[in-house]
């Protein structure tokens, strides 16, 4: 359930059915700067819940028409972001210990100290607003990697991320470059399980041969000369997390059999170091190449491909889903504007045009040149239009019309016979008015003072 910002005045539930505790509570609340609702039955309290924003319910555990644990239960239900603190007189036993391990926030024992009560509403408002944060700190992250398009290639890598993401198996992402790896590996994490645990990209191929090992697991300190302290590997860093290895094809061969021994056995030990490290890491990996091909030609270890191939997600080049194209160049547009800082624009082009080029290097290439027009925009200007490529990425052969080949070829004959027209059209074997009518068409006039010979 969505919440309101934190900017907004902060509510509170009160649900005690002694009246003069209640009222005690609620002055006390009031003059702290809290709204307050206050209310003596449990249905009563789902009620205020549904209609309200409440930050933290203060709920008694007994109420006549039942125990706090159903106001819980709704708000769980719910997804409602409520901090639920239970008030009772008897103490932490069984029951209430129940309540905070189902989600209640906190407890109160009666008689109710009041400063220990302020503490620690203020403590469960703080929770409730970096929770608010966090989420729609998720929401922005989530929206600026959304994965656009409708056709039906992306329809099956978008089933695929979320059928993916239930799991922990590791997933092998191939495709082109600028077709976005990175984006679906993203998305794999958002929709998982570890979304809340750190995301590491690592590009194998901005690693130089002899740092990886000292990278990916780390050093003690006086490993090597200049180690004056112990560093972390990606692999620490991304405990319980996911370590996205792109361009994996480009890691070493020798590199990649002790990759492989830490994906089966789930320790490393650093660099200059004798202790086993245990790790909980899911590995997503992506790659331009095709890892069979380069398992066929021993650059890529079989065993090290099997292992993390479990799952594997095959994305298309925008080429080979064209009406994709004026979807994601809105998209990218809109984003430009926003981390550009400029004024919304419309751009002096239709997305659907855009179309219309094969972007050899797909979204990268995509987002390039809608920058650039964006920049020209700024001065009244556009920007020239992007390279054409033939439907293989290469350019074309440059084959000129028939008509400019017809002209050039008469033209050169003027030339040769000294812009004679009767012979030079006797040459070409077409009659002079035919000549001359290409020539008008073609906006050309013969030099004045040459003499034509009788036709």
């Amino acid at each position: 359930m969505k919440t309101k910002p934190s900017g907004e005045p902060v509510h509170l539930l009160v649900a005690e059915d002694d009246r003069l505790l209640s009222r005690a509570l609620q002055d006390f609340l009031e003059s702290q700067g809290y709204r307050v609702h206050a209310v003596e039955r449990c249905d009563q309290s789902i009620a205020i819940l549904d209609a309200h924003t409440i930050h933290v319910a203060l709920v008694d555990k007994k109420l006549p028409d039942g125990e706090g644990t159903s106001i819980l239960e709704h708000i769980i239900a719910r997804g409602m972001r409520t901090k639920m603190i239970l008030m009772t007189a008897y103490g932490p036993d069984r029951r209430v210990r129940e309540y905070i391990r189902k989600g209640t926030f906190d407890f109160m024992e009666k008689p109710v100290d009041l400063e220990k009560l302020r503490k620690r509403i203020q403590n469960a408002v703080r929770l409730y607003q970096l929770e608010y944060a966090r989420e729609a700190a998720e929401s922005y992250r989530r929206s600026e990697n959304e994965i656009i398009g409708k056709s039906p290639a992306i329809q099956d890598i978008k089933r695929s991320v979320h059928l993916v993401a239930q799991s922990d198996s590791p997933v092998l992402i191939e495709g082109e470059t600028g077709t976005g790896k990175e984006l679906v590996a993203r998305n794999i994490y958002f929709e998982s399980q570890r979304r809340h645990q750190q995301f590491i990209s690592v590009n194998c191929a901005s690693i130089p041969e002899n740092l990886f090992e000292s990278e990916f697991f780390g050093y003690e300190k006086g490993a090597f000369t200049g180690a004056y302290q112990s560093k972390p590997g990606f692999f620490e860093l991304a405990n319980f997390g996911v370590l996205h290895l792109d361009e994996i094809g480009e890691m070493p061969v020798e590199f990649q059999a002790k990759l492989l021994r830490v994906l089966e056995a789930g320790t490393f030990r650093k660099l200059g170091g004798t202790r086993e490290f245990q790790v909980d890491v899911r590995i997503i990996a992506s790659t331009n190449k095709n890892l069979r091909e380069e398992v066929r030609s021993n650059r890529f270890r079989e065993d090290l491909f099997f292992r993390i191939a479990v799952f594997h997600i095959p994305l298309p080049p925008l080429r080979e889903r064209r009406e994709d194209i004026p979807l994601i160049a809105e998209h990218l547009w809109n984003q430009l504007i926003t981390r550009m800082g400029k004024k919304k624009v419309r751009p002096g082009f239709s997305f659907q045009s855009l179309a219309g080029y094969p972007w050899q290097g797909n979204v990268r290439e995509l987002r390039n040149h809608l920058e650039k027009q964006l920049i020209f925009s700024s001065f009244g200007e556009s920007a020239p239009p992007p390279a054409e490529h033939d439907a293989t990425g290469r350019s074309p052969v440059k084959i000129p019309p028939l008509e400019t080949v017809i002209r050039d070829h008469v033209l050169q004959a003027l030339k040769k016979l000294d812009y004679n027209k009767s012979r030079t059209a006797r040459a070409l074997g077409i009659s002079l008015s035919t000549l001359k009518r290409k020539l008008r068409s073609w906006d050309i006039r013969v030099q004045k003072g040459l003499r034509d010979e009788p036709e």
